[in-house]
This record gives structure tokens, C-alpha cells and sequence, in this order.
């Protein structure tokens, strides 16, 4: 027992040896394996450089042994910050911005208005497209109205220019004192051309200098006469046919041809086929001639003249038109030699009760004289509803 306790104390003190033996190895290595010490100044300036030596190799250290590598953010839910580039914003100041300087409009300068200058009005007789027979004389009658700065004088001529002369004059007078903004009506006597077709004139007026003007943008425009001539040898006149070759008036003055219905100062327009106070349609052409709308108003067609031979013959009929129940009307046929008064020929009185008057006077009488007949219709006091008709006038041979 006791020899054994010797020999464990004997390990225990080689173990212990064992054990320094090892420890003064490994401090010896220790001591030769650390890096050369290198002299630093004392005070606090040594200790900023110190730390700040260590900061370096610690960056030199981590920048040798780590690769450049890029790795990539987690991915994540919640999104990321985003940095907000703020503006300053202006602080407003009392300094006034000067106004951007801007042109002025130009002025306008008025186109001075010209000294010569007409506008047509109306045609007051023998519209476009007016008929007439061959060879009929006519009156044209334009409305002009003076928008120049100048005066029109008595010495003022309307004057042909062009197209069809119609056996008219190259100029004629206006006659008359037309002041600026003023309506005057300048004539010429004319006639038909002696073959079928359509034909114009065209006319101007002049000052007595012989300076041309018009109408239009430019006041050069000219007005014109336009007419169509129809083939008819039947008879020395007919009175529906060349209608617009009279000169039809009333109390009102010159009217128009054709006329408008309802027009109160009387009107003349040519029915193709009319229907007459017993409801019968007719087929050939009337003149529904109504007076002026007054009490015994009336109206009238003066016809250019012709030359009576001893053979010749008025006919017509004569009536109200249908369902005009109130009509009540004086029908006269006249006649005018040169410039002396109007003569009656015939006279009737017509109502509305579905009877007509058939109208057939001899002319003889008055053969070999030029003479200007005249169909006239007056009312018989009131003129309501006084539509009366001359179906087929004409003088037959």
C-alpha cells in the first residue's frame, strides 16, 4: 500500500515537470513570432497617431483578405427609403417683372368710298326670263339706288355695253337728281328680237364726261335686261304671252311683272292653267290681274303699241277666280292713241255666282292706227278677295 502512493507521487511531479516544459515551449515561440516593436514618441500626440496607424491596417487588413465581391440585399417587404430632393422655394419679393413689351395693333385705314358707285335694287318691269313674241316693243324699268359719295345729275346717261341692243338706244338720260343713298328708276324702250331664243343686254351709266360705272364690289358690274322669244304666228298679239310687256300700275305707282301674290299694292301674274269661279280647270294660260287693296282700287297693263289692220279681233273671258266668293270687280278694256287719254272700249261688271263673260269686239274701227291697248280691273268698293282673270286674251285676225 504504501509503495504504491510513492509511485504516484512520482507521476504527479513528472506530469507537473511535463506540463512547464511545455508552457516555456510555447512562450518561447510566443516571443520570437511578435512583430518588431517600433519607438513612438510619449505624450497625447502618440496616441492620436497610434489609433489612427491601427484604423489604416485595420482597413489595409479587411481590403487584402476580403474579395471585391458585390453581393446582392436581401430581399424584403418593406420598401426602402427613398430620398426626397427638396427644392428651395422662392420667397416672393416686392420687385416688380417688368411687362413684356408688346406691339401695338395697326391701324386700320377706312377704304375711302368710291364717287361712282350704284346697287341694284329690283327689276321693276320685264324680270329674267320674261317672254314675248317676236318684234314686241317693251319698257324695262331697273330701281338703282346711289351708295357713291356723288351726286348723279340730270345730264347722267344709262348707256348699252354689251350683248343684246334689243333695237334700244346706246344711251339715254336719267333725267333726274339722284343724291347719294337715293332710289331712282332709269328706263329704255326696247324690242323683242324678231327670232325665237334667249337674250340679254347689259347696261351702265355715264357720267356726261363719258366716265362708265355700275353696281358690284367695284362698282365696273353691269345690269342687264334678259328676255325669251318664242316662236308664234298665230296672232298679231297676245296679251298673256307678252304680258310683262306692258306697263302695269295702280294708285300705288309702277309695279312689278310678274307681280308676288298678296301684294297690296295690286299684282298681274300668269296662271298656266287656272281654275275659273264654276271649279272647271282650264288649259290654256290667264293674267290674274288684282287691284290695289283699297276701296275701288285698281290696277292696269298698258301694252306697247301695234298697228290695227281692219280684220282684227279682241277675245277673251273674263271672271273671278275660283272660290274667291267675295269678288266684285269692273273689267274695261282701253285704248290710248299717241299720248292722248285713254279711251273705253268695253266695260263689264263681274261677281262670283259660277258664271263667266266671254269678251269678242270688232276692231275695225280702228284700223290703220297704231294704238296702245290697255286691260284695267277696278274693285267695286271693297276689294277683298277681287282675284280676277282674263283667260286667253288676244287679238285673233
Amino acid at each position: 500500500m504504501q509503495r504504491n502512493v510513492s509511485w504516484f507521487a512520482i507521476g504527479l511531479g513528472i506530469a507537473f515537470v511535463l506540463i512547464l516544459l511545455a508552457l516555456g515551449v510555447v512562450c518561447g515561440v510566443i516571443y520570437f513570432l511578435r512583430p518588431a516593436q517600433t519607438a513612438t514618441p510619449a505624450g497625447p500626440d502618440a496616441l492620436y497617431t497610434q489609433a489612427a496607424q491601427t484604423f489604416v491596417a485595420q482597413l489595409t487588413q479587411t481590403a487584402t483578405i476580403l474579395p471585391p465581391t458585390l453581393t446582392g440585399l436581401p430581399s424584403s417587404s418593406t420598401p426602402l427609403p427613398t430620398n426626397t430632393v427638396l427644392v428651395p422655394t422662392a420667397t416672393p419679393s416686392n420687385t416688380a417683372i417688368p411687362p413684356t413689351q408688346t406691339s401695338p395693333p395697326p391701324t386700320l385705314t377706312p377704304t375711302p368710298q368710291p364717287c361712282l358707285w350704284a346697287k341694284f335694287v329690283e327689276d321693276v318691269t320685264v324680270k329674267d326670263g320674261t317672254v314675248f313674241p317676236p318684234n314686241a316693243a317693251f319698257e324695262k324699268i331697273w330701281r338703282l339706288r346711289n351708295i357713291g359719295t356723288c351726286s348723279w345729275t340730270r345730264d347722267y346717261q344709262l348707256v348699252f355695253v354689251s350683248g343684246e341692243r334689243m333695237s334700244g338706244p346706246r344711251s339715254v338720260a336719267i333725267d333726274e337728281v339722284v343724291d347719294p343713298g337715293e332710289t331712282v328708276d332709269v328706263s329704255v324702250d326696247l324690242i323683242s328680237p324678231d327670232s325665237p331664243g334667249s337674250f340679254r343686254g347689259f347696261w351702265q351709266l355715264s357720267t356726261p364726261s363719258g366716265q362708265l360705272f355700275g353696281i358690284g364690289s367695284n362698282a365696273k358690274d353691269s345690269f342687264w335686261v334678259e328676255i325669251n322669244v318664242l316662236a308664234d304666228d298665230k296672232y298679231p298679239l297676245d296679251f298673256a304671252l307678252s304680258y310683262c310687256s306692258a306697263r302695269w300700275r295702280s294708285d300705288a305707282g309702277t309695279l312689278s311683272c310678274p307681280g308676288e301674290v298678296g301684294d297690296d299694292d295690286g299684282f298681274v301674274i300668269l296662271l298656266d292653267n287656272p281654275v275659273i269661279e264654276d271649279g272647271r280647270l282650264e288649259n290654256e294660260p290667264a293674267l290674274w290681274t288684282n287691284p290695289e287693296n283699297t276701296n275701288d282700287g285698281f290696277i292696269s297693263g298698258e301694252y306697247p303699241e301695234i298697228k290695227v289692220e281692219s280684220d282684227y279681233r279682241f277675245q277673251a273671258v273674263v271672271g273671278c277666280l275660283d272660290d274667291a266668293k267675295k269678288c266684285n270687280v269692273i273689267f274695261q278694256v282701253r285704248y290710248r292713241i299717241g299720248d292722248g287719254d285713254p279711251v273705253t272700249l268695253w266695260e263689264t261688271h263681274e261677281v262670283y255666282d259660277d258664271y263667266f263673260t266671254k269678251v269678242d269686239l270688232d276692231l275695225s274701227s280702228l284700223a290703220g292706227q297704231k294704238v296702245k291697248f290697255i286691260l284695267r280691273v277696278s274693285a267695286n268698293g271693297s276689294p277683298s278677295e277681287d282675284e280676277a282673270f282674263w283667260l286667253a286674251p288676244r287679238i285673233t285676225d
